[in-house]
């Protein structure tokens, strides 16, 4: 096994679990962030994975994450408030 398949089975490894914490708490809310997670993880898992394409995923997984954990206590206070008035 080289270095690079072993990255690629950590990576694959890495974004399960995240797979795994989206699906327990944000399973609506990070809906597309977890198709990119679903995506990359299938490619990095490819016997030849291409790099491009895995790049790319990971690329518009961050930015999407980094908007997310950005939103999220913005979110809490919505739906806080939201469900005082039973609107959820």
């Amino acid at each position: 096994m080289t270095d690079t398949d072993k990255d690629h089975k950590d990576l694959a490894h890495a974004l399960g679990q995240s797979l795994k914490a989206i699906d327990a708490d944000y399973k609506e809310e990070m809906s597309e962030l977890r198709d990119l997670f679903q995506a990359a993880k299938e490619e990095a898992e490819k016997d030849e994975p291409d790099s491009v394409k895995l790049k790319h995923l990971l690329a518009e997984a961050n930015e999407m994450a980094r908007t997310f954990a950005t939103l999220d206590p913005v979110w809490g206070a919505v739906s806080r408030v939201a469900r005082m008035f039973g609107f959820l």
